[in-house]
Parts: structure tokens; sequence; C-alpha cells
């Protein structure tokens, strides 16, 4: 890879990845796609403020881009659930149509673990192989679905171009305030009665080191990344010192209705499941096909954002 480009460069992980893509010796230049400008400065960092359902064959081209990662995505839908979901899976076309017309050699694709589904019969833990499952889920959830398989599919019908998708569980760590991973970490936490699933966490340079590492070795094929160990759902509630309301998933879904109906929440209900089930993932093709190992578990990646937190709120 020589030059890169970055969709959602000015994002959490965006950033993040521009810095380490920055210290790659191979990087010749990265190439930003926001529609924001990032915060980060990169010297090998050229900037193209562009929504992805826009043109973006010319920057591909003339940047002379050879690999591209697609971080950008709407993650809080809002009110309108209908042009945020067209907002993901028509920019993702878009950008596959540019790819294929510049001829990128590698593309990566940053997915999540929620495209397996927070379902009752899901294994101890999960492989690449497991089907999507939209049974269950949130707005996010089955958008990341559509836009995984529609990378699945590119990847079947251009076997010339390298193609990777990373499934990852919850990104945390001491940037992630504010973030789609620390979202679930609201000053009273919901808990579903009779319900204590594991949850796994990925930390922040874990989650770049491992994109950085399948870029370098043009992997192709569906990578599952987490952070090693689980931890059941009332141990995070715990650790984060957290106060919890425990009420049937029925009553949860109920309240959260009402509360979309009267206007006093802006995310869409849905993903009480998340609550109930367990998404654990396995991650030996990653460690054994890679050969990349997490420097953080699970609960290390946990604590070191309740850690940074803690130290925001003494120095304020």
């Amino acid at each position: 890879m020589r030059t890169v480009a970055v969709t959602g460069i000015s994002g959490y992980v965006g950033s993040r990845l521009c810095e380490a893509l920055e210290r790659a010796d191979e990087v010749e230049r990265i190439v930003g796609i926001d529609v924001k400008p990032p915060a980060v400065e990169c010297r090998k960092l050229v900037f193209c403020q562009r929504d992805l359902r826009e043109a973006l064959g010319d920057v591909l081209a003339d940047n002379q881009v050879d690999t591209v990662v697609h971080l950008a995505f709407v993650i809080r839908h809002g009110r309108d659930l209908a042009g945020a979901s067209r907002i993901n899976t028509d920019g993702c076309r878009n950008l596959l149509e540019a790819c294929l017309q510049c001829s990128v050699e590698g593309l990566l694709y940053l997915s999540s673990n929620t495209v397996y589904g927070p379902n009752p019969d899901n294994p101890d833990v999960i492989t690449e192989d497991r089907p999507l499952n939209q049974r269950y889920g949130s707005p996010y959830s089955r958008d990341k679905a559509r836009v995984d398989q529609m990378f699945q599919d590119f990847a079947e019908s251009h076997p010339d171009v390298s193609v990777t998708i990373v499934r990852s569980c919850p990104v945390i760590g001491p940037g992630a305030a504010g973030t789609a991973g620390a979202v679930m970490f609201t000053p009273i936490m919901m808990r579903c009665l009779g319900h204590d699933p594991r949850w796994q966490f990925t930390h922040e340079d874990d989650l770049v080191e491992a994109i950085v590492t399948l870029l370098r070795q043009r992997q192709r094929g569906i990578f599952n990344v987490a952070g090693d160990g689980s931890l059941a759902y009332s141990e995070l509630v715990r650790m984060a010192g957290k106060r919890s309301i425990v009420l049937p998933a029925l009553l949860w879904s109920l309240l959260l209705k009402l509360s979309w109906w009267l206007h006093l929440q802006s995310d869409a209900p849905g993903g009480v499941e998340f609550f109930k089930y367990p998404i654990v993932l396995d991650t030996t093709r990653l460690k054994e096909t890679a050969g990349f190992q997490p420097r953080y578990s699970s609960t290390e990646a946990l604590r070191s954002y309740l850690d940074a937190g803690l130290s925001a709120a003494s120095k304020g």
C-alpha cells in the first residue's frame, strides 16, 4: 500500500488510523474523505471534504489511490431512519463503484459484531462463517449487515481485488468519550430481568493495529476483532460504578417505544436484545492467519476507558 484513502477520516477510529498510517514507512500519502475536516494534523494527509454519495472517482484517480479503508457510517440514525440508511448503503455502493472504476487493489471495511445478531441460539463463541442474522437488532446493526453483505458480494464478483471485512466488538479506550462504544454507559444503565450476557471490547489501539496489519499483509476475507476474554454485563455495570434498573425485556421495549413516540429520545427504539443475548467473537482466524495478538484484554480495554473518564473528571 502506497496511497491509502480513508472514508470517515475525522471520526474516532479514522483519526487514530490516520496517525498510525502516518508512522507507516510504506505509506506515501493518506487521502482523507469526510464531510468535516479532521482534528488531527498529519504530514501525509490530503483531505477531501465530500459526501460519499457524491462522485468519488476523481478523488481516487487524481491521488492514485491503491488502498481504501471504509469507516464512514451514520451511527446514530435520529428520527430519519430511512434517510440515514440510504446514506450508509448508497454511500457504500458509490464508493465500491469508484474503487472498481479506478482499479483499487485493496479494500477494507470496518463492520461490527452486531451483524451476527443478538440471537437466543448464539453459540458461546461466534466464528466468521456464521451467517448474518437480522431477526433482531437495531437500525445500526441492520445497516452494518447490509453494507457487510455488499462488500462480500463485491469480493465474490471481483476476485482480483483484495477485500477485507473486519468485524469488531465495541471499540473503547481513553479517547472513546462520546463514541458508539461509550454510549451504553448512561448515568443509570438498563438491565433485562433474567439476563446477564457476556460482553467483549476492543481497545482503540488494538483495532487500529489490526487494520494496519491486515492492510500490510493484503489479507482477504472476514476477521473478528476483540480483546481476549469477556465479562458479564453486570460486571461491567459494577466496574463503571453505575446504577442500573432491572426490568423485563418486554417492558423495556415498550418504554423505549413510548419515549420515542413522545419525542423524549432522539435515537430509534430497538436493540433491547443486545442486553439479553451475548455476541462473543472467536478471534482465532486473526491470530493464526495474520499473527495478530491484541495487547489489551476486554477487561483492560474497558478499564482504560473508565480510568480516562475518572482522570478527566478529577481535572475538571
